[in-house]
């Protein structure tokens, strides 16, 4: 692996580049947030509505360093209902959070306007790791009682997920310090309508796809576009790693 930016440039062992994010405490209002996503050269976030085989081993693996490195990864429930997916790391890397003070695997946070959950995606039946459900008062009632009993409900809005006062109880309840998001597009897009978001990982794949679908980002005009510093780049391959941080409002 190859590292471009910030100079000087040099080479290091594949899956070393996030070992330590020198990220700050958050303070008592919300976790630190970062979003993680890969998308091909052509801008798409999912083939055929799904994200997996855009990236490759390496990017799946940086992935998983990032999840070392959480409290909580949260996703949406359009991303559980198009493939199977766990917010899990591997027992060598939950080796790994234990040294950083960290439960052995991230709590699961997921984030449903309706309650129209997939009951059969193993998501729900995991019992390594916690999950907290994000959802309103109409997804609330719709949510299947048997999916309910295996989730740590919290209702936070009628018709719509307020994330702002849903994070703010994460932290403040919780005890969630450091939250990775996984998309999907829309879930991204919320939160950075909130101006919720601190850094972005975005992994460029190169291959291109044409045709429609989601970019890593899906919804109106933002409301205001925070400026990006780049952080670092990395390549391994032909496969780019870019690591930005958001600058907010406040």
């Amino acid at each position: 692996m190859l590292r471009l930016f910030p100079p000087p440039g040099g080479t290091l062992p594949a899956g070393a580049i996030y070992d330590d994010l020198d990220w700050p405490a958050p303070g008592p209002g919300r976790p630190f947030v970062a979003i993680n996503m890969v998308c091909t050269v052509d801008g798409k976030a999912a083939v055929a509505q799904r994200a997996i085989g855009i990236g490759s081993a390496t990017d799946r693996l940086l992935m998983r360093k990032l999840r070392c490195q959480v409290d909580a990864v949260m996703t949406g429930a359009g991303t559980l209902r198009a493939e199977e997916f766990l917010p899990t790391v591997e027992e060598a890397h939950a080796a790994l959070r234990r040294a950083r003070g960290l439960a052995p695997q991230p709590v699961g946070v997921l984030v449903s306007r309706s309650g129209a959950l997939p009951p059969a995606r193993r998501y729900f039946h995991d019992e390594r790791f916690a999950r907290v459900l994000l959802t309103t008062a109409r997804g609330a009632a719709a949510l299947d009682p048997a999916l309910a009993a295996r989730l740590d409900v919290l209702v936070m809005g009628e018709e719509e997920v307020d994330l702002a006062a849903a994070l703010r109880r994460l932290r403040q309840e919780r005890g969630i310090r450091w939250l990775l998001c996984e998309g999907g597009p829309t879930l991204n897009h919320a939160l950075l309508a909130a101006d919720l978001v601190d850094e972005l990982f975005l992994t460029l794949a190169p291959k291109v796809v044409g045709g429609p679908g989601p970019t890593i980002v899906e919804g109106p005009p933002l409301p205001a576009r925070p400026p990006l510093q780049l952080l670092a780049v990395h390549t391994a391959g032909a496969e780019l790693y870019l690591r930005y941080r958001l600058a907010r409002a406040d």
